[in-house]
C-alpha cells in the first residue's frame, strides 16, 4: 500500500472526528496538506535513527532521486524497518491525539 494514499486518508479521518468538515472547502484544500506534511515529518523523525549506516545511504540515494514514488518509499520502509508498522501507528495514534487536542482548543 502505498504510504501517501494511508496517510492522507488517517489524516482526513482525524480531522473529520474533530470538526474539520465545519471549515469552508478552501480552508480543507488549504489545511490538508499541511497536517498531512506534518506527519509525514513526525513519521520519518522516527524511523530515520532506526536505520543503519547502509540503509541510510540507501535512503539518501532514494531521497535525491526525482523518480522515487510513493510506492518505492513504502517498500523501502516495510523491507528495511522490522516493526516499521508499529512505529508508524504510535506516531500517528500520538500525532492524532495532538490534532485533536489542537483543533478541540
Amino acid at each position: 500500500m502505498p504510504e501517501q494514499n494511508f496517510l492522507e486518508e488517517y489524516v482526513l479521518k482525524i480531522l473529520q472526528e474533530n470538526g474539520f468538515e465545519n471549515l469552508s472547502d478552501e480552508n480543507r484544500k488549504l489545511m490538508l496538506p499541511q497536517f498531512v506534511a506534518q506527519a509525514e515529518k513526525r513519521i520519518g523523525a522516527a524511523l530515520l535513527p532506526l536505520l543503519d549506516e547502509e540503509k541510510a545511504k540507501k535512503f539518501t540515494e532514494l531521497a535525491q532521486d526525482e523518480k522515487t514514488t510513493p510506492e518505492i518509499w513504502w517498500n523501502f520502509w516495510n523491507e528495511n524497518i522490522p516493526n516499521f508498522t508499529e512505529v508508524v501507528k504510535k506516531e500517528l495514534d500520538s500525532y492524532a491525539e495532538e490534532v485533536k487536542k489542537a483543533l478541540v482548543a
